[in-house]
């Protein structure tokens, strides 16, 4: 297994990154903006810093799995930060161990760059965030409306 940022990605790489993530969470809001998507993953989350990307490739440089790392997430919350997030493993890898080595190497690149708190909120996988060491601290409205579960690991 091998772990890329977003930065050293090929554009075709990155350019799938993208249609996955898009073409799966449009479903969930369907106000999302391709143009967006697009400007996040090519320009933000291209860093060597907060913000920043990864992706988890397999032996035969498919790729496997992605996340990002950002200093803002939810509007509502400006005072939490340094955040886990967009985090998705293909179907077909789930349940094979891979989303935890993605996590785990993440938190080690945050670890370098000084920081020892994450947080994360979800809908969808609380378990798998429990499972991995995170620490469930309260309800939190997203940004689209309803409500996640928000969760902190130190690192």
């Amino acid at each position: 297994m091998e772990i890329k940022r977003f930065s050293k990605l090929s554009k075709e790489e990155l350019n799938f990154i993208i249609d996955i993530h898009f073409n799966h969470w449009v479903k969930y809001n369907p106000k999302m903006i391709k143009d967006n998507t697009i400007y996040k993953f090519s320009q933000l989350y291209t860093k060597n810093q907060l913000p920043f990307g990864i992706a988890l490739l397999d032996e035969n440089k498919n790729i496997v799995g992605f996340c990002v790392f950002k200093i803002e997430n939810l509007k509502k919350y400006p005072e939490i930060y340094h955040w886990l997030s967009d985090v998705m493993i293909l179907e077909q890898y789930r349940g094979k161990g891979y989303g935890k080595l993605l996590l785990y190497y993440g938190e080690r690149i945050l670890k370098d760059l000084g920081y020892d708190t994450i947080y994360v909120w979800t809908d969808q996988a609380p378990d798998f965030y429990k499972k991995l060491g995170f620490i469930y601290k309260q309800e939190v409205e997203k940004n689209e409306g309803g409500y996640g579960k928000l969760f902190y690991k130190k690192i």
